[in-house]
């Protein structure tokens, strides 16, 4: 299990067993846990390898550094005091060089393409869905690109009440505003309406056609704490691969160089020695020296080409294949399914008797043509997959099958080349996302609960997992609870787990005080989600109402002393509103 930091939050990685054969692309996630965030943990106490690279802080009352409290049961922590975080800053930069090979008068006219972003964000708490933490303020970066947009990470301004730009060697800050978030790719894009921001001549940045190579110079432009003014690290492109997003745990094509991206440098450009931006600066890892993460422009252009396709109130998002595949790297498995009996003849041109093995698809895909369990997926867009679940990528470059969706978009086509009982044959999907039964991440929504006799009611989601449980609630959660996150496709479209959370006390509850139990029906009838249990509540003319959960547990209510009483537990609770289920 690994940690990442991420905006000041604080990310829990839990890899698959070491050797494991599995591998689960479910929603674009890579494993059932997925990556979280954690607010108020020290990187110390977690011992955290990553950290997404946008700084915040809370300065507290005590004269103790920074601190972050939690909800939940007894939880909290603090941040690194700010001196070392600067001073760890300053330790890894690597000063601008003649090695770099990129001309200083040249970058210098970048400076004003880039921007230091001020957040104020408001995050809701999942343990008290009715409740709202503090507010907290942060900063990151975010540059110029064409046609008056800002661009930044997704995490610099999730859950943002508001944002404010500053361009480079001025004091006026101005007020922007979000115009598109893509939280699965880590981006957002910003507008800033005041026409004298934009009349000092800022120069859109080029994005550079397609990813850097191995060894290409870099050059990461930003705002990283230790300091207010502009701050530039040079490097090298160390590795290119298809790695995990730690604001998302979605796993997408990356770039990792040594150039030192520290806190705040968040949403920052990468240029290469043309001067055209080939990423932008959203996470790096702690506890190594001048290692750092970029998104690649093909993802940038992915979202940017999903907005203008779709409009950016309604981004569609990184689509998925919706199964749970295994490699096929053992030679008895390639004779069981008839992989090792395939002939050279019966391939198409380039591809190879070579793939992985579906173990499970999505039960949402009802398209009888797609993935079979059993299939072997010997290709994908022409992509030969070696049985180690990788496509070539460049010349002596290997990475993940996923690769091949970088650029797809909601609807899109994909061409796969399978084996399916033995026969070789071809075929084409429309691909979309997977909708997660369990939310792994979930970002600028609030969450939804409903109040009834005391009884609080609210979807699973993992951020409900580690608002009660901490970052390691794969240890220390309930069985039952981790069950149905480890099987975690719907089986019908809008099916969601309503969880009883907790029991508000009052007379008319009263030897109800278990929690955290999983709703199965109510007066015999299966709730298949939190909309449906308000209204069955509401129309229902039986006397009484019985709530069943896991393993037989009940509690039952006669139904006109309990809506008799809610008024005076919501009082007492300081509760506004007995409901929260939709966003209006």
């Amino acid at each position: 299990m690994t940690t990442r930091h991420c905006a000041g939050f604080v990310g829990i990685w839990v890899r698959a067993a070491p050797g494991s054969a599995f591998l689960v692309h479910r929603g674009s996630h890579w494993c059932l846990a997925g990556l979280r965030r954690h607010v108020g943990q020290s990187a110390t106490h977690l011992r955290s390898r990553f950290r997404l690279a946008a700084f915040a802080m809370n300065v507290s009352t005590d004269g103790g550094g920074l601190y972050d409290e939690r909800d939940g049961e007894g939880e909290s922590g603090m941040f690194e005091d700010a001196r070392e975080a600067a001073v760890r800053g300053v330790s890894t930069a690597v000063p601008l060089s003649a090695d770099a090979n990129v001309n200083r008068s040249k970058v210098k006219d970048k400076y004003v393409s880039v921007f230091k972003v001020f957040v104020h964000k408001t995050e809701p708490s999942f343990s008290s869905p009715w409740q709202m933490k503090r507010q907290r303020s942060s900063t990151g970066s975010a540059f110029a690109i064409s046609g008056q947009r800002l661009l930044t990470n997704a995490h610099v301004v999730a859950y943002a009440s508001q944002v404010l730009v500053r361009r480079h060697g001025e004091a006026k800050r101005y007020i922007a505003r979000i115009i598109a978030v893509a939280h699965d790719s880590d981006l957002a894009l910003l507008h800033v309406e005041d026409p004298a921001f934009w009349a000092k001549g800022i120069q859109p940045l080029e994005l550079k056609d397609d990813a850097p190579h191995l060894q290409d110079s870099v050059t990461v432009i930003g705002y990283p704490s230790g300091g207010e003014n502009l701050s530039i690290t040079a490097g090298v492109v160390s590795r290119v691969d298809v790695w995990n997003y730690a604001h998302s745990g979605c796993r997408m094509l990356c770039i990792q160089i040594d150039a030192a991206i520290n806190s705040g440098n968040s949403g920052g450009p990468a240029l290469n020695k043309d001067l055209e931006c080939v990423g932008i600066a959203f996470q790096s890892r702690t506890h190594a020296d001048n290692i750092g993460y970029i998104v690649p422009v093909p993802i940038i252009k992915r979202f940017l080409r999903d907005i203008e396709q779709f409009g950016g109130d309604n981004y569609q998002g990184v689509v998925t294949l919706g199964i749970v595949y295994q490699k096929m790297e053992n030679e008895q498995l390639r004779k069981y399914t008839g992989l090792a009996a395939v002939k050279e003849e019966d391939l198409p041109e380039g591809i190879s008797a070579r793939g992985v093995y579906v173990c499970y698809v999505d039960p949402l895909k009802t398209d009888t043509e797609y993935f079979h369990p059993g299939d072997v997926i010997l290709a994908m867009d022409s992509m030969d997959i070696d049985m180690d679940g990788t496509v070539k990528f460049r010349e002596m470059e290997r990475v993940d099958m996923l690769y091949a969706l970088t650029e797809k978009l909601m609807g899109d086509e994909i061409r796969v080349v399978l084996l399916r009982d033995r026969e070789v044959i071809e075929r084409t999907f429309k691909l979309s996302k997977v909708l997660t039964l369990v939310p792994i991440v979930q970002y600028d929504v609030k969450p939804r609960y409903l109040i009834y006799a005391g009884c609080v009611f609210t979807p699973l989601s993992c951020d409900y997992l580690r608002a009660e449980y901490g970052t390691k609630y794969m240890e220390k959660a309930n069985t039952s609870l981790l069950a149905a996150l480890l099987e975690n496709f719907r089986e019908f479209p809008d099916q969601e787990i309503v969880l009883m959370s907790q029991v508000l006390a009052h007379e008319s509850n009263v030897g109800y005080e278990f929690r955290k139990q999983i709703l199965q029906s109510v007066n015999g009838n299966p709730i298949r989600n939190l909309a449906h249990l308000g209204k069955f509540l509401d129309e229902t003319k039986d006397d009484f109402i019985s709530f069943e959960f896991n393993f037989g547990v009940r509690a039952c209510f006669e139904k006109e002393t309990s809506d008799a009483c809610l008024p005076e537990i919501l009082k007492e609770n300081n509760i506004s509103s007995a409901r929260f289920l939709e966003e209006t």
